[in-house]
């Protein structure tokens, strides 16, 4: 059986991230990813009381997912002075997803944009991203790197290049939503990673139209079953998340429902 949860980005803007444990609690969801949301969330005055709401209410917290563009980039920068501020950032975060009991840390790595060369320059960024999952793994965690349309890996080459330069495992958090928007088939990333996925960010898509449109599931008819049976089948052994964008649903009600939709595909 596939362990389900909800992202807390999810609730982006609807809930904050403190009243989530109870909220989920209520709905019968044992499994989350928190999605840190800014700077006060990664502080240890807030995510004590965090850990302890959560462990009141049974939350079993995967992963923690920060917003990635207040310090992710400058990981990457060749700027000394960006690059050490950034360290003591993520190395904050660390701290904040240990004491959340947490299994990994998703990451979109540099952002690539037009003419932004130094972030395709995979020499001068493997080391980055060794040093990165040596930090991870002495806070007991596992540094996954997440497929995003503007980030380093949009495709599952990639991802591949960017291993074959690394002396540690690169994992991997796979996102549906954001394959379909690279022009990717996500089954691609389950073929070409296979047990080095170790969680999922599942949506649905809506592909009647003239272009897709991201919605819950079940409404845009996308196969989980197909998808999470190929995972297991390599291997799979960690959690699919709802990680729905706020826009998609008018009450939090029809949050519930899309992940008992979910969940019931995915272990039929």
């Amino acid at each position: 059986m596939i362990r389900t949860g909800i992202s807390t980005a999810s609730f982006f803007d609807t809930l904050m991230l403190e009243d989530a444990p109870a909220l989920l609690k209520a709905w019968g969801i044992r499994y989350s990813e928190y999605y840190l949301n800014s700077y006060c969330e990664y502080d240890p005055a807030f995510i004590e009381p965090l850990a302890h709401a959560s462990e009141d209410a049974g939350i079993c917290v995967t992963a923690v997912h920060p917003m990635s563009l207040q310090y992710e980039p400058q990981l990457f920068t060749p700027h000394p002075r960006q690059r050490d501020d950034a360290f003591k950032a993520y190395e904050t975060v660390l701290k904040a997803a240990e004491r959340l009991h947490a299994d990994h840390y998703v990451m979109h790595g540099p952002v690539v944009l037009n003419g932004a060369a130094k972030n395709l320059q995979f020499e001068r960024l493997a080391p980055i991203f060794d040093r990165l999952s040596e930090m991870a793994e002495d806070h007991g965690l596992r540094l996954t790197l997440e497929n995003v349309s503007y980030g380093i890996m949009p495709t599952p080459g990639i991802g591949q290049q960017l291993q074959s330069l690394m002396r540690r495992t690169l994992y991997h958090t796979l996102d549906l939503k954001q394959a379909i928007r690279a022009g990717v088939d996500p089954m691609a990333f389950v073929d070409a990673f296979g047990e080095r996925i170790i969680a999922v960010h599942a949506c649905d898509c809506d592909r009647s139209g003239e272009k897709p449109r991201f919605c819950l599931p079940p409404r845009g008819g996308y196969d989980f079953k197909r998808m999470t049976d190929a995972l297991v089948k390599k291997g799979f052994s960690g959690t699919v998340m709802l990680e729905a964008y706020s826009d998609m649903y008018r009450s939090h009600s029809e949050l519930k429902d899309a992940y008992t939709a979910l969940d019931r595909q995915i272990n039929a």
